[in-house]
């Protein structure tokens, strides 16, 4: 081969090289989340919605980084889609010492109580986990609440897991005694479903756990998490994370509402009186979410 031949070989390997590399800088990040955890996150019109989702949205904007959302079937599927690598970043997630396998966590950017909801009429007395031993429990496929609690739960707990409309439905008639579900998820789907006068929900709460962003190991993603922390930590500081989860309830709460409104002009009118108590009830849903951001460092005491 000539001079000449190997020189034309080695500029047209240089430009190749360089195309894929330019093509795979400018390939997108690859987001996704599980899709019934609102107001956190869930998917709406084949999109995710919610608060982890705007604020992944506002980050990347803001560093310039290019992304897209993947909407996945369930909360397992996009776990098992983290470990896999075929996708770059989860959305909102707990940390545990499975995930930590496959995961790498940004700060905490959001805290959640992990709550028991049982049957009105059927509470019982919740002062450590071990009054859940000897009962049935229900909860969502792939869900964590905490290394300590998954570790309790595993040795110790008779605990069915379902889709969550499913394990709702499972506690509804009677053939679980508790489900075992994040504080704002259970007042949103306790509103949508009418059961705020059918379910309790005990104190204190099961576990406080925080929402991290997570990336998986081998995305090159990792390469930003320093710059994406920083802009957590700005968030945070700057009250946009409370705004948006205010935001998110509220949202819910008018989307129930007028779900609410269509139903009872398909039946019959609701009276003053019924429309103050749904009223009074959102209030008090949106009062406890409030209450669990008076104080990021003092939220009430997790059972042990």
């Amino acid at each position: 081969m000539t001079a000449k031949r190997i020189l034309l070989t080695l500029v047209f390997l240089s430009a190749t090289l360089l195309g894929i590399s330019q093509l795979l800088s400018a390939q997108d990040f690859i987001a996704s989340g599980n899709p019934y955890a609102p107001p956190v996150v869930w998917e709406e019109n084949k999109k995710l919605a919610g608060v982890a989702p705007d604020l992944v949205n506002e980050i990347f904007t803001e560093l310039s980084l290019p992304y897209s959302v993947r909407v996945l079937s369930d909360w397992e599927r996009v776990q098992e889609a983290a470990k896999k690598g075929e996708i770059d970043l989860i959305v909102s997630a707990y940390r545990n010492d499975e995930r930590s396998k496959y995961l790498n966590f940004s700060i905490p950017y959001l805290p959640e109580q992990t709550v028991i909801v049982v049957e009105k009429g059927r509470e019982f007395k919740f002062s450590s986990w071990d009054a859940l031993k000897g009962k049935r429990g229900v909860s969502g496929i792939g869900e964590s609440y905490g290394q300590r609690f998954d570790s309790y739960r595993a040795e110790n707990l008779d605990i069915s897991y379902y889709r969550l409309e499913r394990a709702i439905e499972t506690l509804n008639l009677g053939k679980a005694d508790y489900l075992i579900i994040d504080l704002y998820t259970a007042l949103i789907y306790a509103r949508l479903l009418h059961g705020e006068d059918s379910i309790t929900i005990l104190d204190p709460p099961v576990t406080t756990e925080n929402f991290h962003l997570a990336v998986t190991k081998d995305s090159p993603l990792n390469d930003h998490l320093e710059a994406i922390n920083e802009k957590l930590e700005e968030k945070i500081a700057g009250g946009k994370v409370n705004e948006l989860v205010l935001a998110h309830f509220d949202r819910w709460q008018k989307k129930i509402a007028k779900r609410s409104e269509y139903l009872s002009r398909m039946s019959q009118q609701r009276t003053d009186s019924q429309k103050e108590y749904l009223i009074e009830q959102d209030e008090t849903a949106r009062q406890r979410v409030l209450e669990t951001m008076i104080n990021r460092e003092g939220l009430p005491p997790a059972v042990e």
